[in-house]
């Protein structure tokens, strides 16, 4: 039989033309038979990489975080988170300072959640509004105070009465010699983060350890 397509193409176009049919035929085969190919995703830049690596910090409105939310923060458990809510239902938060004013959250809870905070009202770390009053005391006092502290016992309080220390070196230096024991001379009380040479020099008169 004479092939029809002889006088409209060439040899080499007809093979092409055959190639191209098998091709079209072989895909709607596939197609019918539910094949999808593997298509590869684009590679990601480096930049991108390191973007979608990175973790996206925690910031959480207390006034209005869900459960959830709240216990993300750093010693924020079921109960507590139960508590902040409970609270800001009865007394809508004015500050973020008032986080201390919920039963069972102290300062170190406090400052520990402090930079996953949204910060509104008044912004300061260490201790709610209601002793702002107090502590402008005993700061205006400090410079004329002599009297020795036992950095082994003294409470937050007294610990604050030296020159350079406020309540977050404060409750450093409690929480230093509750981990690791009882200071043994003054001059351990460098060990402490954020608590150098000129701080110590300072109150080195003062210091005692029993």
């Amino acid at each position: 039989m004479k092939n029809p397509f002889s006088w409209l193409f060439s040899p080499d176009e007809q093979r092409i033309l055959l190639v191209i049919v098998a091709f079209l035929i072989l895909g709607s085969a596939l197609q019918l038979t539910g094949y999808q190919a593997k298509v590869q995703p684009p590679a990601l830049s480096d930049s991108l990489l390191v973007d979608l690596e990175e973790d996206t910090a925690l910031i959480v409105d207390i006034r209005s975080a869900t459960k959830a939310e709240l216990m993300a923060l750093p010693g924020i458990g079921s109960k507590r988170a139960d508590d902040i809510i409970s609270y800001r239902q009865q007394h809508p938060f004015r500050s973020v300072n008032e986080l201390t004013k919920v039963s069972g959250i102290g300062i170190k809870t406090y400052q520990r959640c402090y930079p996953h905070l949204l910060v509104f009202g008044d912004s300061l770390v260490a201790v709610p509004s209601s002793s702002a009053s107090s502590r402008a005391h005993k700061s205006s006092s400090k410079a004329s105070s002599t009297a020795p502290v036992n950095i082994n016992t003294a409470a937050l309080e007294e610990l604050c009465s030296l020159s350079g220390i406020g309540p977050v070196k404060a409750q450093a230096i409690i929480d230093y010699r509750t981990e690791h024991g009882p200071f043994s001379s003054p001059e351990d009380l460098t060990n402490v983060k954020g608590i150098g040479q000129i701080t110590l020099e300072k109150n080195l008169s003062r210091l005692r350890t029993e």
